[in-house]
Formats: C-alpha cells, structure tokens, sequence
C-alpha cells in the first residue's frame, strides 16, 4: 500500500513509537520516530511531516512548549498530544495552541489511528466535499446521497443539528464528518454520550467545577464544553439528559456561556452543537421527559439517517470497506464469495452497520484464510438453508395481536413491561444490571417503571 501521509512520533517510550509506527504503517502511513523535542524539530525542517502525534512530557521539554516551537515553524501543520499526565485543563492549553485532539495512555491503537485519519484530511490532501472519501462513510444509494446532500447545504453554517436514527446506523461517524466539512474544521471535535454518564455526574461534565464545589472536588476542572470552545460537541443519547440539566444546556444555546459548579461567575463558549439519539425524541417531547424548547433549539436542522435494511444497496459496498480494513488490521487476505454477499444483503440486521461490522470481523478472525462462503454465514446470522433470514427471536417471542380493541401502542406496553419485569428478576432486583442487559440507562429504566405504576393505577380506577 503506498503511504500517502507521513506522521512524526514523538515520545521518549521508544518500545512505544515502535508499537504506534508498526501500527499506522498497516494503515498505510508513513512514520518517522524520535524521542524528544530536539530532534523532532530537526525532523520537521528537514522532512514533509503531515501531522506530529506528541508525549506531553519529553526529556528536554513538555509536549505543550514543543507544540509552541512547531507552530513557529509549520503554523499549519497538525498535531495530537498524546500523554499520562493529561487532565481538562491541560487539553485546553494544546487545543488553544493548535492541537486537533489529546489522547490519554494508555489509549487503544484504533482510537489513536482513528485520531489520525481524522486530523491528516484538514491539510486538504483529501476531498472530503466526497463523504464517501471520509473514514468509514460508504454508500451509492439515491437514500444516502440525499441526507448528504441536505448535510452540505449546511455544514459550513454554525446551525445545530439534530441526528435521528437507530442504534448502530452511523450517527458518530456522520457527526465527524459534518465537524471536519465545517469551517470548524481546525478545532476541536468534543463527543460525549450522555447515556454512559451518571445523572449526578452530568453537569460537572458538560461544564465543569470548582474545587470544593463536592465532595471529592480537589481541584478546578473543566467540562466538555470548555474543551470543544470554537469547535463542535458531540452529545450522542441527548434524550437520556436529565431534565434539570436539560434546562442549563438549553441557556447555554441561548445566551453562549455557562457556570461551572461550584462557581459564581459566567464564561463564554462558542460551540457548534451536534446531538443525535435513537429515541422517538418527539414522544419525549410530549411525555415531559424532554424539554419542547431545548428540542427546537437542537433540532434547527434534523436529519433521519436510515436503518440499514432501508439502503441495502450499500451493503457489498460495506462489505468490501470493512473486509479491506480487517485485511490489514490482521495482515490476511480474506475474500467474500458472491452468494454469501447477497445473503448478507437479505438479511434484516436489526444493529444496524454497527452489527454488520461486528459479524464481519467475527468471521475475518475465525477464518485463516480464502474466502468467506454462504456456509460461514449461518451460526452468525441464524440463515435458513433457503437464504432467507429467519425472524429476530425477539419478534418469534411476540404474542399475536389480540382481536379486541387493544391498539398496538398498548400492546407493545405490555410487552415492554414484560421484558423489563424479566430482566429486574434475572438481575436479582437491581436497577443498575437490569438497564445493562437490557441496554437503557438505570435513568431510563426507572422512567419506564414509573410510566409502568402510572398506566397499572389508571385501569385499576
């Protein structure tokens, strides 16, 4: 694979640069290797360096006065900070210098190469005016292109925007695009899923606090807003907000600044809100989970990205997408027969691209070599003989639709509550692992449990 781009590593762990260079070399980049400040400068006046990936602490210096040198000389060039020393703060000072994104160790090589495909393309070597062209965004279907055709209309706008759509269909890789196609590009991209924090946790991590502000509160930190400041926040699972600090979010939109905890006084932002969720955000809207206002000011564009088994079309194109990356992920060369593709096309992939992935690599690993044949397939999707997929067990295990005047809105009611009722006794009466198997939040499941008591008191009067 000819290398297109070229990184400069600078950390002083050299059994590290090492492993990163190894890495990004079976992505197709160009690597060059030194271990302090020096000697990254030298390389940089003497080589074509396309981004510097770089420890905070160095022998001769800090990441952050090495980054100060850089700048002086290639202005344009960007850089990743990458450290164990890391904290808010401190990933503020690079962002505000010129980093594009900070990486704490240890940290995944996916992550770190993800990081790094993100931040070459601003350089301008790449046409991201092609979605298609950007990370793992491939599609052909008429479907696709109009959602992106709506996306390019508006990108370059500060209007916030609102993605919809099921688990799994892409909304976090549409939401990188729509950042590094925005004149937003060369600042930071924030993404914080609001459904893996903690209700009381909530606000300290969207705005920060002030030491003593809690117990535990030892020193002044800040929040994912003061980090995504002339950029774009991503708020994946906004449904799951608490209510209280929807209202904050929704004066942060409005007035473009806000409070830590703890503190007295105001700071200005400037942010680009991308939110998205899989939730019928609307429903929230009417059930007062939700707050009417902060949904119109989220929602000034609002874009429904498709279900998979809605763009079919697009399926061997993923499928050769993803069976490339795998191939060089793993250093194999696995191929993919053409009647296992259409099966793959034929089936109804209730997870989505994200479930698609998953069953792809799962069958890249098991497979040593050759080519992925129909056969492959059916411990992995449950296929029949026939080709045709057989229906989710979750749907088997639904009762049939009662002839009396029980709407389907009830029905489903009851089975919800069912499953639920299921889970809490597998899990022993905890909240906590009954929302993990189910795959909600703990807020979310005691949402449904008292919609549940309400409904159960209403016909018993």
């Amino acid at each position: 694979m000819s290398t297109l781009h070229t990184v400069l590593i600078i950390d002083d762990e050299e059994q590290l640069c090492r492993i990163i260079s190894h890495k990004l070399k079976k992505e197709g980049f160009g690597t060059i290797q030194v271990h302090n400040g020096h000697d990254a400068i030298q390389a940089l006046t003497s080589e074509t360096i396309d981004l510097i990936l770089v420890d905070y602490m160095l022998p001769d210096m800090t990441g952050i006065e090495l980054l100060l040198k850089i700048k002086e000389i290639k202005s344009d060039i960007p850089a990743i900070i990458l450290t164990a020393y890391g904290n808010v703060e401190n990933a503020v000072q690079a962002m505000k210098i010129g980093a594009v994104d900070y990486l704490c160790k240890p940290v995944e090589l996916k992550t770190l190469v993800d990081a790094v495909k993100l931040a070459i393309p601003k350089r301008g070597r790449k046409n991201l005016q092609d979605p298609t062209a950007f990370s793992d965004i491939v599609f052909t279907s008429c479907k696709m292109k109009e959602i992106f055709n709506v996306l390019q209309k508006v990108m370059e706008t500060d209007a916030n925007i609102l993605l919809l759509g099921e688990s799994g269909v892409g909304k976090t890789a549409v939401a990188r695009w729509i950042h590094h196609q925005s004149n937003r590009s060369d600042k930071p991209f924030v993404s914080i899923n609001c459904a893996a924090i903690p209700e009381s946790l909530m606000e300290s991590e969207l705005f920060g606090y002030r030491k003593g502000a809690f117990t535990g509160a030892l020193e002044t930190r800040g929040g994912k807003f003061a980090l995504a400041d002339k950029g774009s926040i991503f708020l994946d699972e906004i449904g799951e907000i608490p209510i209280n600090t929807q209202a904050k979010l929704l004066h942060v939109i409005e007035e473009k600044r806000f409070m830590k905890l703890g503190s007295t006084s105001y700071e200005s932002v400037d942010v680009r809100i991308i939110a998205a969720t899989n939730k019928e955000i609307q429903e929230l809207v009417k059930e007062k989970s939700f707050r009417e206002d902060l949904y119109y000011r989220l929602s000034v564009v609002e874009v429904v990205i498709p279900p998979l088994r809605e763009h079919v079309e697009d399926i061997p194109l993923l499928v050769q997408h993803y069976l490339h990356k795998l191939n060089n992920k793993y250093q194999k060369e696995i191929a993919i027969a053409k009647d296992a593709c259409e099966a793959l096309s034929s089936y109804p992939w209730p997870g989505n691209i994200r479930e698609l992935i998953n069953v792809l690599e799962r069958l890249h690993i098991l497979k040593r070599s050759g080519v992925i044949e129909k056969t492959d397939l059916v411990a992995h999707l449950n296929l029949k003989k026939n080709n045709s997929p057989v229906e989710p067990r979750e749907q088997q295990s639904l009762p049939i639709m009662p002839e009396g005047e029980e709407g389907l809105h009830q029905l489903l009611e009851k089975v919800e509550g069912t499953i639920i009722q299921q889970a809490l006794a597998k899990a022993g009466g905890n909240q906590t692992k009954a929302a993990e198997q189910l795959g909600i939040s703990r807020h979310t499941l005691i949402y449904k449990l008292k919609k549940q008591k309400e409904s159960a008191r209403k016909d018993s009067e």
